[in-house]
């Protein structure tokens, strides 16, 4: 498939991947797609009747998207793909301009509910385990029957280009007693993030088959 948007070959963002985000061109935070070197407008749009979910798609972030779930989120990228692809004049005729990325400001596109990081790299989980257990198993009998995760602070996700305070706890220096203050060093790890959305009931389990059922997304993040 080819786009009546110039997508230059290489490009990040061709008419395959359509990224959703949150950006500011001058009249507040509205959600875009990107494509190629171009931000398009989905409230305008949704006001111009061009899309399905339009009350989702003129909030001031992806959340109320996110909830819809699945099959309203087809609906939307299988449209944006037929309103982008070449021979397609519906957006021209609308009147609705791209923007180019260097004219607007990105803002974090959701509210992030929960952030759950999973200890899902073998290598990187036989590693540690051999710096901690150097004379044991590095990876402990559980590893490879349990998806190994923990609850991270939501309230500290943030977008690229936030300046970062240093974080300050608890450290214990060689055999003298835990003092506390600023962190020493920060490393730097590049993880994939999975954004979902609805999710499921208090109590009950997705099962694997229908994971990427709640799986809206993919982001880059250094935890």
């Amino acid at each position: 498939m080819s786009s009546w948007v110039e997508v230059s070959e290489g490009s990040d963002f061709p008419l395959e991947n359509l990224p959703f985000g949150v950006f500011d061109a001058g009249s507040g935070r509205r959600i875009g797609v990107a494509i190629g070197g171009h931000v398009l407008d989905l409230w305008a749009t949704a006001e111009a009747g061009l899309l399905p979910h339009v009350a989702a798609l003129q909030d001031v972030d992806l959340n109320a998207l996110l909830a819809l779930g699945s099959e309203a989120w087809g609906r939307v990228r299988e449209r944006l793909t037929e309103l982008l692809t070449e021979g397609s004049t519906e957006i021209q005729d609308a009147g609705i301009d791209l923007h180019g990325h260097d004219a607007v400001r990105m803002h974090l596109p959701f509210t992030p509910g929960d952030y759950v990081d999973f200890y899902s790299s073998i290598e990187h989980a036989t590693n540690l385990g051999r710096m901690f257990r150097p004379d044991g198993d590095p990876l402990l009998p559980n590893w490879r029957h349990l998806p190994v995760g923990y609850h991270g602070r939501a309230s500290t996700v943030v977008v690229s280009g936030t300046p970062i305070r240093r974080p300050s706890g608890q450290t214990k220096p060689g055999d003298g007693p835990p003092v506390q203050g600023p962190s020493r060093a920060l490393d730097i790890e590049l993880e994939v993030g999975f954004v979902t959305g609805p999710g499921n009931a208090l109590g009950e389990p997705i099962e694997v088959d229908a994971a990427e059922e709640h799986i809206f997304g993919l982001v880059l993040v250094n935890d």
